[in-house]
């Protein structure tokens, strides 16, 4: 199992300069990236670059991760021969995760035998709960919005209502086999407070993390997707009054005008052992 992953950073793998500074940022994770930021004439500069440099393990406290090129390319299996055996990296992000066929073949080829899925179309969505329960271990989904949305034909928006039911597809998919959800990139780096409209957002559907594309991004991302004092607070509370409740034979109390049950002490504790 991965930590907690608030934040995923991207960094591109034709940029060692910019490596040891995407560590640096205070990301919960870094994703060394062989597709999208890597031009199709690059990729094999990419590859060896991203594999040199794990080859080593980084002194970091951050989770190591790399973003292979999807299943269906002419680089797939190229990537998974150079990167699978990579002791160092926790997982291999699988980019356009359609079928669990294709994550199976990223966990076989991969020494960790651990695979995240990048679920970006619609296919994906729609397969969203099959491929969290692939044969691999699964740790975490992430949702890319805009490949989705360019697929569609729709402009992605802050507000998000073009994504809420794909969005909620992937939440449902990784809580059905105790996986993380981590929701998509914002790609205009300058725009802060839009950033945490849409995290904000992403945390209200069930998601636990953010991807980004720039360290600048990183501590709006942290604090949304980090309790607040007072939400901790009122969780302790809530903990601590069920337990004297239970010690009393009580299932149900009341706190605060409002009743506590199982489901509502579950939901404290699962904030409580957040980061």
């Amino acid at each position: 199992m991965t930590p907690p992953l608030r934040s995923m950073l991207f960094v591109p793998g034709t940029r060692p300069d910019r490596f040891a500074s995407a560590l640096a940022s205070g990301a919960d994770g870094v994703i060394f990236d062989l597709e999208d930021s890597v031009d199709p004439s690059k990729k094999g500069e990419a590859r060896t670059a991203v594999v040199a440099f794990l080859s080593q393990p980084p002194r970091t406290s951050a989770s190591l991760f790399v973003r292979v090129n999807g299943f269906e390319s002419t680089w797939f299996f190229e990537d998974m021969e150079s990167v699978g055996g990579l002791e160092s990296i926790h997982a291999v992000v699988l980019p356009k995760a359609d079928v669990p066929g294709h994550v199976g073949a990223a966990a076989q080829a991969s020494v960790s035998g651990r695979v995240i899925p990048l679920i970006e179309t619609a296919r994906g969505v729609l397969n969203a709960a099959a491929i969290a329960a692939a044969e691999a271990s699964v740790p975490a989904l992430l949702f890319g919005a805009e490949d989705l949305t360019a697929q569609i034909g729709v402009p992605r928006t802050i507000d998000g209502d073009e994504l809420v039911f794909a969005r909620s597809q992937v939440v449902l998919a990784a809580t059905s086999v105790g996986a993380d959800a981590i929701d998509a990139v914002l790609i205009d780096i300058t725009a802060l407070d839009d950033l945490r409209r849409d995290a904000l957002r992403a945390r209200a559907l069930g998601f636990r993390g953010k991807m980004a594309i720039h360290p600048s991004q990183i501590p709006a991302i942290h604090e949304v997707f980090s309790p607040s004092p007072a939400e901790r607070a009122h969780a302790q509370r809530i903990v601590e009054a069920f337990d004297r409740a239970q010690a009393q034979g009580e299932g149900v109390i009341r706190l605060d005008d409002r009743m506590i049950d199982m489901p509502v002490v579950i939901r404290a504790k699962r904030l409580l052992a957040l980061p």
